[in-house]
């Protein structure tokens, strides 16, 4: 072939390149998604009062026997011979029984169980002790396998000290169950008797007696607590060979691999509009789980490969119907979408049967590339509250990840579960800053970290020169939501849920926006800023250039107090998007920041907004809406709380809420754009009443839906 010709061959595959690729960018814009609604910090979940959270620390002072905490410098790489942070029942019982009479709130465990509940006890029990004839899903020991210390791997499961405790409080103090049934499904085993199961296996998670544990079987513990002076009965039911259920009530056998019914959809308890995350069609879900009427999640704290902490809302892996799915033995039918998907498979199981109440412990827990490869840590804490979100988002703080990062918070929030907005949580016993041990993170996360879901945007322009200021005096604005600049205002946009911190900024060519928000640092630090936009992102932090590219990485100072974030992007054709992260050492968001969108406030005026002073009615976000929008507001004082959607004509179209709440700041509530007859409310501008105060307080705000 001549070099001429050669020469026209390449500039033809150097077309066909670009043709491809910009293609390719115009297929997706055609799928993008446009801002979305922001996830929210305070959504009013039942009953809707502030979140108390209860620390109990084995050092205690008013305990009959305190014990460290951790253990001593010298046996940092041999945790477990360090005898004097070693507890026995009776130490782990009294500090259970504390945690859980300490919680005197209106979703404590007493007014949580009712009378005659059948209440489930959902420990953790990944692994079981290594044995004769143990099966085990990857086919190595199960109890030891993969630790960096080839230790025994106590951290890995559920302290049945800690479960024995919690079912005695039940028994004695509480005494409201009508049954008591411990339920877990195992990754790791199978049980002995059942059909998959060697004929000489010796033992499986339920009979195993746990060495560390002070030798308790689970079945010993049922043993203990069967002739109970209330007569509560006690049992236990392996949710792996539990029946399973489709959307049409139909029971199923564990050894059927092969349902003819449709799965359950996944339900909206709270009804957020916030429904599936993985699967549309929904899940086959175990009928015990579906029956009970109270479900106490007893936790171990554990970090994660994919969701960075697994607590509360990770260990509803163990409630998968596998067997439903003919999918072999073991959860791996929960990452079929991929890993990071996995917290929005087991959000999806959460829904089912949302955590009633959680008792976590720390006696072991897992840190680095946990669970399986991680190391064990000791820790000597229980932390117990009726808001799984607020529990989890302590235990993560006390863990030392920033609650803020952990994605699947940011689902069950705003699924109505409860709150991880530390103003919502009121933390009792010990502080989270005396018990913080910080954990080693894993190398990375597959959901994860967050970075920024919520920004002030204002665009877009035609044109895409990154360096043309499109606004006059780009990088040093400071706005505030609704502010208009060159004609163009300030509006609210956060990331889809399932993006999690990619931001959708539209499907137009040739064109800029721009962003902003506030970074808020509790002390100067030194963090990371990555950052990339569709096709070139320009980031300035306070003032000041921080780079230019397609993709940003680079060492920046955040001062103490608010750090002034602006960035530009521009897109020459197809879909539009910006992702930005902040991080530590770790790669995770620093503790101690957040990111906040109004303008900042004096320390004064910061404990006002603590402890608010008046009754407040925000405008929705986002507005103009479709379908859906969130309502922010405050309250001075508790008390009676109506929130009413009116037309322009006075008709009444929705009643959002109708009930009692807690003073606080950061309440918001979600209008998915029906009437109380479900019916879709036609476009148009509505208006929000809220009433309060006995009356007293009356306010209003309009909003804009446009089908």
């Amino acid at each position: 072939m001549s070099k001429a010709m050669k020469k026209h061959s390449l500039w033809w595959a150097m077309g066909l390149i670009v043709l491809v690729s910009v293609f390719a960018d115009v297929w997706k814009a055609d799928r993008a998604r446009g801002p979305r609604t922001f996830l929210p910090t305070g959504v009013v979940a039942a009953p809707g009062a502030k979140s108390m959270v209860v620390i109990v620390g084995s050092d205690d002072v008013d305990l009959s026997n305190p014990v460290p905490r951790t253990v001593r410098p010298e046996f940092a790489d041999e945790p477990h011979a360090d005898m004097e942070a070693r507890m026995n029942p009776a130490q782990i019982e009294e500090m259970v029984y504390k945690a859980l009479n300490m919680d005197t709130s209106e979703r404590s465990i007493r007014e949580v169980v009712q009378s005659g509940d059948w209440v489930v006890i959902k420990p953790n029990m990944v692994t079981c002790p290594d044995g004769e004839g143990i099966h085990n899903a990857y086919g190595q020991q199960s109890w030891s396998r993969g630790t960096n210390r080839g230790q025994d791997h106590w951290g890995q499961d559920t302290d049945l000290r800690v479960v024995r405790a919690v079912l005695k409080y039940l028994i004695e103090v509480d005494g409201d169950a009508g049954r008591i049934t411990i339920a877990e499904g195992g990754a790791e085993w199978t049980k002995v008797g059942e059909m998959n199961t060697s004929s000489n296996q010796e033992h499986d998670g339920w009979t195993a007696h746990w060495e560390p544990f002070d030798n308790l079987s689970y079945v010993d513990i049922v043993a203990e607590f069967q002739e109970n002076a209330k007569g509560i009965p006690v049992d236990i039911v392996d949710l792996n060979y539990d029946d399973y259920v489709d959307k049409d009530g139909k029971a199923y056998p564990w050894t059927d691999h092969s349902p003819t019914g449709d799965p359950i959809p996944v339900p909206d308890p709270n009804g957020t509009g916030v429904t599936w995350f993985q699967r549309e069609e929904g899940f086959y879900v175990s009928k015990t789980l579906l029956d009970c009427d109270k479900l106490i999640n007893v936790p171990p704290m554990k970090t994660h490969d994919i969701p960075g902490v697994t607590t509360i809302h990770k260990a509803y892996v163990g409630t998968y119907m596998q067997n439903a799915y003919g999918s072999g033995w073991g959860k791996m039918g929960l990452h079929g979408d991929g890993n990071d998907k996995v917290p929005n498979g087991f959000m999806d199981m959460f829904s089912y049967c949302p955590t009633d109440y959680a008792v976590v412990e720390g006696f072991w827990g897992v840190e680095g590339q946990g669970p399986q490869t991680g190391d064990d840590v000791k820790l000597n804490v229980i932390v117990a509250g009726g808001d799984p979100v607020a529990t989890e988002a302590v235990v993560a703080n006390i863990m030392g990840f920033n609650p803020y990062d952990v994605y699947h918070l940011h689902l069950s929030a705003a699924k109505g579960f409860g709150t991880w907005d530390p103003y919502q949580i009121e933390v009792v016993g010990r502080s989270i800053e005396e018990v913080r041990r910080p954990f080693k993170k894993p190398r990375s996360l597959a959901a994860g970290p967050m970075g920024i879901t919520r920004w002030l945007v204002n665009g877009p322009y035609e044109g895409s020169s990154i360096d043309e200021d499109y606004l006059g005096g780009e990088g040093t604005l400071t706005p505030e939501a609704g502010e208009v600049t060159n004609g163009q205002p300030w509006q609210e946009a956060a990331c889809d849920l399932r993006d999690q911190s990619t931001l959708a900024l539209g499907a137009t060519s040739n064109r800029t926006q721009y962003g902003f928000t506030w970074v808020k640092s509790d002390a100067e630090r030194t963090v990371k800023l990555t950052a990339n936009g569709d096709d070139r992102i320009k980031v300035w932090l306070n003032g000041e250039l921080v780079g230019s590219s397609s993709r940003i990485n680079a060492s920046v100072t955040l001062n103490e107090g608010y750090n002034a974030l602006f960035v530009k992007v521009t897109n020459q054709v197809g879909a539009s998007s910006m992702k930005v992260l902040l991080l530590d050492e770790d790669s995770n968001t620093p503790l101690g920041t957040e990111y906040v969108l109004s303008t900042p406030t004096t320390a004064v005026e910061e404990e006002l907004a603590a402890r608010p002073g008046a009754f407040k009615l925000s405008q929705n976000v986002p507005n103009p809406f479709n379908p859906s929008t969130w309502i922010p507001f405050e309250l001075a004082r508790s008390g009676h709380v109506r929130l009413t959607i009116y037309n322009l004509a006075g008709q009444k179209i929705r009643t959002l809420l109708d009930k009692e709440l807690a003073a606080g700041v950061g309440y918001t509530t979600f209008w998915d754009g029906k009437d109380d007859a479900g019916r879709d409310a036609a476009s148009g501008v509505y208006v929000t009443e809220m009433t309060g105060d006995g009356g007293v307080f009356k306010q209003t705000m309009k909003m804009t839906l446009v089908r």
